[in-house]
């Protein structure tokens, strides 16, 4: 592994360079809310080993640029390997999580033992600490976002699917992370899953912003894309389901897809109004929904449409098409969002058993990113659900960032 400077001959003051850096808007998602991105590191405290993760850890206090526009407070784990780093220390992995919770801030991986969110403790073994363990074991720094609105120091609302917010929340990561620890690499990658999956895949657009940093390439683990594709399909197959569970099931999860997204929606622009996109069942399960974790927050809503039957009163026909909500999906879903672009290399692995994100929808969005030119390999993994899959691409992933980073 090659590395393009060595830590010790960096300064310790570079580390803290820039407290205000420069934006760019090289694609539609950056457009609305570019400009200076105020980043600073305000404290470090020390955090307890998580097993099977044999790194040094800590949780970073700091600010990042809201979507709001203004700094906000954020916090984020830096997970550094025990001993010595390589010549020009060690490089940078920044990770992001998926779902762990539609709007209540303790559901962050820094507030939780299996750095999940409360997805593993609630039913859904996540294998996120696993994956993190071997990025540490392949001698990575690991730099994971709580996310903007997440974690013990969020002070707004969790900017659910916001492209930007999600991608501005590793950029400030990383350079808080280097502002703490001189013993990091100026080079780095991303990798996330589900809906960090898809937060990965708007750094590109935005990785200047790390000033004076080298980013070498992405991985998504099925990336949560295509919303109102999913939203459609789920539908269609309760409607069409031999059962009355399992049209309730697809029902939920046409719901839950309508659901977040005006949960993200409403945190970004508090005008928006459910009731324009559905009915009074689902509108009467908000704000429940936003203060659990995820696994919780899916049951209320799968016991709201279990108590109506097909009577529930949930997403309008045309959801999709409310101007502000067409408009927010345009600009933070990848799969529609105009001019979507990506020009450094990336990696996006799905498991064609994956019952959230679902393989015949992910397809033609890797099918279109190759079209327009992304530098793109695309891996289906037979009988992978939506977290067997961390595991079984493993091999795959930890090959893609060793030949991004020793280019």
């Amino acid at each position: 592994m090659t590395h393009s400077s060595s830590w010790m001959a960096r300064p310790l003051a570079t580390a803290f360079l820039a407290l205000a850096l420069g934006a760019t808007s090289l694609s539609p998602v950056a457009v609305a809310d570019a400009g200076p991105s105020p980043i600073a590191l305000r404290s470090v405290t020390a955090q307890p080993a998580v097993p099977g993760v044999n790194a040094d850890i800590r949780l970073l206090h700091h600010t990042m640029l809201g979507v709001g526009g203004q700094p906000v407070p954020a916090t984020t784990l830096l997970l550094t390997p025990k001993g010595a780093p390589p010549v020009g220390g060690w490089p940078i992995v920044a990770w992001e999580h998926g779902t762990t919770t539609p709007g209540q801030k303790t559901c962050a991986p820094s507030q939780t033992a299996e750095l999940d969110g409360g997805l593993t403790r609630d039913g859904f073994k996540s294998d996120y600490a696993w994956q993190i363990g071997q990025f540490v074991d392949a001698d990575y720094a690991v730099v994971a976002p709580d996310l903007e609105g997440l974690g013990p120091d969020a002070t707004t609302p969790y900017p659910y699917y916001s492209l930007s917010s999600l991608a501005r929340s590793l950029i400030a990561g990383v350079v808080t992370a280097r502002a703490s620890e001189p013993r990091l690499s100026d080079r780095w990658a991303v990798v996330g899953h589900s809906d960090g999956g898809h937060g990965v895949l708007g750094v590109e657009a935005l990785a200047r912003e790390a000033t004076g940093l080298a980013f070498v390439g992405t991985v998504a683990s099925a990336p949560y894309v295509a919303i109102e594709a999913h939203a459609a399909r789920f539908g269609a197959d309760g409607r069409a389901a031999s059962s009355q569970a399992a049209a309730q099931q697809r029902l939920m999860m046409q719901q839950f897809q309508g659901a977040l997204m005006a949960t993200g929606l409403k945190a970004a622009q508090p005008s928006f109004d459910e009731a324009s996109i559905m009915g009074s069942d689902l509108a009467a399960t908000l704000q429940h929904f936003r203060s659990l974790c995820s696994v919780a927050a899916i049951g209320v809503i799968g016991e709201a449409v279990k108590a109506k039957g097909s009577a529930f009163q949930g997403l309008n026909a045309d959801w999709a098409n409310q101007p502000q909500m067409h408009a927010f999906l345009a600009a933070n879903d990848p799969a529609v969002a105009p001019g979507f672009v990506l020009r450094q290399p990336v990696l996006i692995v799905q498991g064609n058993a994956d019952p959230f994100v679902l393989e015949a929808l992910q397809t033609p969005f890797a099918d279109k990113l190759k079209a327009d030119g992304a530098p793109l390999t695309y891996k289906v993994y037979d009988g992978a659900d939506h977290f067997s899959i961390i595991r079984l691409a493993n091999a795959d992933v930890l090959d893609f960032l060793h030949q991004q980073f020793a280019r």
